[in-house]
């Protein structure tokens, strides 16, 4: 029996108790249910249990994020009781520890009637299985203290309020995705439950629906979310809240300048179910300056490294220790365990930290053979030991991104051996990865050499992961070796092969980052690598809207002509979409002389096959003048209507631009802020738009004075770096755009086309058109040259329309092709 002081066990007050009382505490697929009702339902479902007078129970909860359910967890914390909590339909651990009494999926509870079987310490509030032992009877004791302040500390650290809606995205028998509804209900927010999978297409839906502001994510998640483009479409989005796994820095940094763009923040955070949930929190406003860091101690506790036994490490390196309100009680192992009192004060994470003075913390490395993966703390051992009683000798390793079977040839099919380390794990066949050998590598001493064997993995990621986005740009720059130091960019990518690398990249990585093109191409390597896992063709891709645009409006350019549609000022929005993707690839160049070199290979780019269509027709059919020839007709005849308009006016405007941008007073400018510069050039080049079409009639929407602003709008929505520049922008390009032609269809194409190039870097396209639109894309400029031509050869719309599109791609191939081969003899000599 426990001493009269610890008889008394108040339940765990996991609702605030200054919330208003018709505030959502939870909200679901029926509605929502306030937080007086809230109260009324646990109030009543709390009655239904024994009373702790009579004994504490042990209560089989097996929580899932369903209303009735997540009530009947409550209540058994509020009655005093102490909950057992698994997965739904997990029964290993309620064979080691038979409840007493089991909550149902209805939410009402069974066994009530027994007398407690168990002797359960006062302050045991919830039983959860430790992160990784799957399976095992190994437990952690966690008490009324544990849940409440680690709650509060949370709802603190993320700046929680009643205005937040959090979505239970993960598991909530998973010590991250309950600690998410304990700290909505301790700051009198609201939980959205949703009990699906994330990859649903319905969850965006709910994200929408239901205004989520507070999404919790694992790294796994937010691929997952990633690959969907779920990140980049939640208008009413805070905070991205990432536990349960380390994400590289790249990705904090990638995420963090997404996150600025599209109004919300990330906060990496760290934690263990040894410690309730989290133990630090890096906030949202310093994620892009320390991408490597997990933040601070939260509220109440601190940290220590322990360098005991780990003198081969840096001086500052050492076990990070934890203390705080957080800390467990300790394990359980065996009924007789619930019994136990705090048997901790301090907690060995078993991860391998260094402090800073001001006490960030970064975690390098981990002492003991764990890893977590997708969340879930796997012990390395423990699948080892599992495997190789089934006679599978084998080294077990890991990283935070797979777990890692190096086996001995022993007549198993590796098909068998991956199912097997699976089913050991209790991970999905994706995240494992096997390797067998003819001999296990050894050490000296006879041990097996444990980083020899993760060696043989990280070696064939490496090497599948280089050789994969090698085989996309090489191609397109004309290299066959390819400097990973440099950018996509740097080696040559322009705006034309850019469609070609964005889609394949796509396929390979995922949604892109927004600076792809410019970021090493060792860091995209990388990403494949930590990207690697296989994955269902998606229902929808997110492709870069530039990709879209350019594919929709040779669509629309040729079905205009030929009258199968009447959707004109296709080629205005090609025109921005040219200006957004100049300043990608050509300003983007520091030096002067770069972008001169990058302007004159885009000039040849476009003016090579414009220049071929335009000597076929001049000394073949006679139906162009030689000014089109040279392409300057907009020079020679400016009234004349120039089928060639749109050729001259990007070659002129891009060239005047780098030739402003040598000045050196405008190149600095540029330099310090390139919004800003391009916003006033923008509204300089407003006057000939207005003043030129005022005074003057006839063809003139193509003079490069009067469409200059098109390309120099592009240019402002790609070096736009706050949502509100972005907005800017494209309100004012759109403004621009009313009366620029007499019909006001066009000028509505022309400024949804402006629109979406300025706020959307992606949009959704089926599947299965992605191929088809790329091709269509890449080729825009050799259709809008040769469809004028073909369209004399044939009779009817269709029979025009389709022999357009057919004779654009074909010369788009045989022109690409001529333009490697040159630039592969000239690199050769």
């Amino acid at each position: 029996m426990f001493p009269p002081s610890l008889r008394l066990t108040p339940g765990a007050v996991l609702v605030s108790a200054t919330v208003e009382a018709n505030q959502p505490a939870l909200v679901d697929a029926s509605g929502s249910l306030s937080y007086s009702e809230l109260t009324e339902r646990v109030d009543a479902l709390a009655a239904d249990l024994p009373s702790v007078d009579t004994g504490r129970r042990l209560v089989h909860v097996p929580l899932a994020a369903e209303r009735e359910v997540v009530l009947g967890y409550l209540a058994v914390l509020k009655a005093g009781h102490v909950a057992l909590v698994t997965p739904p339909e997990h029964t290993s651990i309620t064979m080691a520890y038979p409840p007493d009494v089991s909550l149902g999926p209805d939410g009402t509870f069974a066994g009530t009637d027994l007398e407690p079987q168990y002797e359960l310490h006062p302050a045991l509030a919830l039983l959860l299985s430790t992160s990784g032992s799957t399976g095992s009877p190994k437990l952690v004791r966690l008490s009324h203290d544990n849940l409440v302040s680690n709650a509060d500390a949370i709802a603190a650290a993320l700046s929680i309020t009643p205005a937040d809606r959090a979505i239970t995205a993960l598991p909530l028998h998973y010590c991250f995705g309950l600690s998410v509804l304990h700290a909505q209900l301790r700051a009198g927010a609201t939980a959205v439950l949703w009990n699906g999978s994330v990859t649903d297409p319905l969850f965006a839906d709910e994200l929408s629906r239901n205004q989520v502001s507070l999404l919790p994510a694992t790294p796994h998640v937010v691929d997952l979310l990633d690959v969907q483009g779920i990140l980049d479409d939640v208008p009413s989005l805070r905070l991205l809240a990432q536990a349960g796994g380390a994400l590289p820095a790249t990705r904090v940094r990638e995420l963090d300048a997404r996150g600025r763009i599209g109004g919300w923040g990330l906060a990496v955070m760290y934690g263990q179910t040894e410690a309730t949930a989290r133990m630090a929190v890096l906030p949202p406003e310093l994620a892009g300056r320390y991408p490597d860091a997990v933040g601070w101690p939260i509220a109440g506790s601190t940290f220590r490294v322990d360098r005991s036994g780990l003198e081969q490490y840096d001086e500052e390196v050492g076990e990070l220790m934890f203390t705080g309100p957080g800390v467990m009680l300790g394990y359980a192992e065996h009924p007789d365990d619930l019994a136990l009192g705090r048997m901790h004060t301090e907690l060995r994470t078993g991860d391998l930290a260094r402090i800073d003075a001001d006490g960030l913390v970064r975690i390098v490395g981990r002492r003991s053979d764990h890893v977590k993966i997708m969340g879930i703390r796997i012990d390395l051992g423990q699948v080892e030991r599992a495997l190789r009683a089934d006679g599978i000798p084998c080294c077990v390793t890991g990283t935070d991104d797979d777990l890692q079977v190096t086996y001995q040839s022993c007549g198993r099919e590796p098909g068998a051996v991956h199912a097997q380390a699976a089913s050991a794990s209790g991970l999905g066949l994706s995240v494992v990865s096997v390797h067998e050998v003819a001999e296990l590598p050894v050490l000296p001493n006879g041990k097996t050499d444990r980083r020899g064997c993760a060696a043989l993995h990280a070696n064939a990621v490496d090497t599948a992961a280089s050789d994969s986005v090698l085989s996309v740009l090489a191609p397109l720059v004309g290299r066959s070796e390819i400097d990973l130091d440099r950018s996509f960019a740097e080696l040559g990518g322009d705006s034309f092969n850019h469609v070609a690398a964005s889609l394949g990249l796509t396929r390979l990585l995922g949604q892109l980052p927004p600076d792809w093109h410019h970021r090493p191409v060792g860091d995209l390597v990388e990403l494949a690598a930590q990207r690697r896992t296989p994955r269902r063709r998606a229902l929808f891709q997110r492709v870069e809207t530039t990709v879209v645009l350019r594919g929709v409006a040779v669509l629309t350019i040729c079905g205009s002509h030929v009258g199968l549609i009447r959707l004109a000022g296709g080629a205005h929005i090609l025109l921005a979409v040219a200006g957004f993707l100049f300043a990608r690839y050509v300003l983007s160049a520091r030096e002067t002389s770069d972008r001169v070199r990058r302007t004159a290979r885009s000039a040849i780019t476009i003016a090579a096959p414009a220049m071929v269509v335009a000597a076929v027709m001049v000394f073949g059919f006679r139906s162009v003048d030689w000014s089109n020839l040279a392409l300057v007709h907009w020079l020679v005849r400016p009234r004349d209507i120039n089928i060639f308009w749109f050729v001259e006016a990007l070659l002129m405007v891009s060239a005047v631009t780098t030739a402003l941008l040598a000045i050196p007073r405008l190149r600095a400018a540029y330099a310090a802020d390139p919004w800003r510069t391009t916003m006033a050039a923008l509204a300089v080049l407003l006057v000939p738009r207005y003043l030129v079409l005022t005074l003057f009639d006839g063809p003139l929407r193509g003079l490069p004075g009067t469409v200059a602003w098109l390309f120099v709008a592009g240019i402002a929505m790609a070096v736009a770096d706050t949502r509100k520049r972005q907005l800017v922008a494209a309100a004012v390009a759109a403004l621009a755009t009313i009366g620029f032609f007499p019909e006001w269809e066009r000028n509505l194409t022309i400024q949804v086309g402006l629109v979406l190039l300025a706020v959307l870097p992606t949009v959704p396209v089926p599947g299965l058109l992605v191929p088809p639109l790329g091709v269509l894309a890449a080729a825009s400029l050799h259709v809008y040259l040769v469809q004028f031509q073909v369209f004399a050869f044939f009779n009817t719309p269709w029979t025009q329309f389709a022999a357009a599109l057919a004779a654009g791609l074909l010369f788009c191939a045989i022109s690409t092709y001529a333009l490697r081969w040159l630039t592969t003899m000239r690199r050769a000599d």
